[in-house]
């Protein structure tokens, strides 16, 4: 179905190019054949009477002296041009003289033309239809001597010829003009109705899920940024749809929070606390004591867990207050003690007064700084830098540590992922929701062996 579309709007394009071209062609034949016509017939007008004055004149000194032979060949050297019918030079009544017809010698000619031609004191043009119904044109030039007319010079002659050499050079011309204006229209439609259709195929692609799909098309028409934005759009999609699946799986964790861990509190601080006691009451050269020690150790991190699922699932709408960010990262880095990473501040002086949850920014911000320390083993470098930048507010914390694997920067803020082995995989889930409620975002870049940045960005007017 979507062929048969795509082949019908080829088809309206080529018939529509098509047609414009063959009304131009039409236009420009009619006003090529108006045009030339005029001239033509100007310039046969112009040529036959320079011939007939030309036969006239020559022709006075032969006619004085009654020499038929030279008249004849005055007449036959002209008569071989291809649109004269006849020469012919009469008496003042009206008898052949001589004639580029031999046999008229001497046969008196009384028809209208003729008569008009006698009568006529300077040169005379007149037309007709001949029996075949093409046109012809006569030329009549008196001669005269000492002022007395003594003879006619005539001269008859059609433009079938012209015309028709003119006919077919424009027939020619369109013909040849339709040719090309056909395989013109071709690509031309197809130029255009390709794309389409690619373009629509990608679209059905999308619909089935497969953002990968992409056009690539060098073109810089409105066509080509059609395909570029539909490239584009791929990768918005891709986003949008992982920050949907990460907002599903907050959403779901609040409810796993509701639901279940809130009833495995008590349990659980029960456990802890009978560990507690558990430990303190055996001997340190108890053979149990280790055994106690690792079911407390246990019981304490199943503990924090829980809580911090708490915690995540409880924040729903922040405490918004008026903050400086400056401030909140210098309280962080004040709080991590460190021996052998080296911490850069870029702090921009200028940054404008936000208002923000102080608590859930100052543990977004941690948490963040924590994970770059923890990605350094041994002697590194963290760069802590805050800009205001396109009206909004960046905190940006890179680190020179291991880096993240490409294949795991998609979910890396997916709660319960992580990449360490003690990890609880909620660190990055809690800072992805503090920004969902500040209206912000959170975006990483990271090369494994050289390190990561992550940027945390809230709009200026929050």
């Amino acid at each position: 179905m979507k062929r048969k579309i795509a082949l019908k709007l080829q088809g309206q394009f080529f018939i529509y190019f098509t047609g414009m071209v063959l009304m131009v062609v039409l236009f420009v034949s009619i006003a090529i054949f108006y045009f030339q016509k005029q001239l033509l017939l100007k310039q046969v007008e112009d040529k036959a009477i320079s011939l007939t004055r030309t036969l006239a004149y020559t022709s006075l000194n032969a006619i004085l002296q009654d020499n038929y032979l030279v008249l004849q060949s005055l007449i036959d050297s002209m008569i071989d041009e291809p649109d004269i019918i006849s020469i012919a030079i009469l008496d003042t009544s009206g008898r052949v003289i001589a004639s580029s017809a031999p046999e008229e010698r001497g046969e008196l000619l009384s028809d209208h033309l003729t008569l008009n031609a006698l009568s006529a004191g300077e040169i005379i043009l007149q037309k007709e239809f001949s029996t075949p119904g093409r046109e012809v044109w006569d030329t009549a030039v008196p001669i005269f001597q000492l002022n007395q007319r003594i003879a006619t010079a005539r001269m008859s002659y059609s433009l079938e010829d012209p015309f028709t050499g003119l006919i077919r050079s424009i027939l020619v011309i369109g013909v040849v003009t339709v040719a090309l204006s056909l395989v013109l229209a071709y690509r031309f439609s197809r130029s255009i109705s390709r794309p389409i259709r690619e373009t629509v195929q990608l679209a059905a692609e999308y619909g089935r899920g497969n953002l990968e799909a992409s056009i690539q098309m060098d073109r810089q028409d409105e066509i080509g940024e059609l395909v570029n934005s539909l490239n584009k759009l791929s990768t918005e999609l891709k986003t949008l749809i992982e920050e949907k699946i990460a907002n599903e799986n907050l959403v779901m964790m609040g409810e796993f929070a509701s639901y279940i861990i809130h009833d495995l509190k008590n349990p659980l601080s029960g456990i802890h606390l009978l560990a507690d006691g558990l430990y303190r009451k055996i001997p340190d050269e108890s053979p149990h004591k280790k055994y106690s020690t690792e079911i407390l150790l246990a019981a304490q991190k199943l503990h924090d867990f829980v809580e911090r699922t708490l915690d995540l699932s409880r924040w729903n709408k922040p405490n918004l207050k008026p903050l400086q960010v400056n401030e909140v990262v210098r309280q962080v880095i004040n709080e991590i003690a460190m021996t052998l990473i080296s911490v850069n501040l870029s702090l921009d002086q200028q940054m404008p007064v936000i208002r923000a949850d102080v608590q859930l920014l100052l543990m977004a911000v941690r948490n963040l700084f924590i994970n770059a320390v923890e990605s350094i083993s041994g002697p590194g470098e963290i760069t802590v830098t805050t800009r205001w930048e396109n009206q909004q507010v960046m905190i940006e914390i890179s680190d020179s540590g291991s880096g993240i694997p490409a294949d795991r920067l998609k979910t890396i803020f997916r709660p319960f992922f992580s990449m360490k082995k003690q990890g609880h995989g909620l660190g990055l889930a809690m800072v992805r929701k503090v920004m969902i409620l500040h209206q912000g975002k959170v975006q990483v870049k990271s090369t494994v062996g050289i390190g990561s940045i992550f940027t945390l960005s809230f709009p200026g007017d929050l």
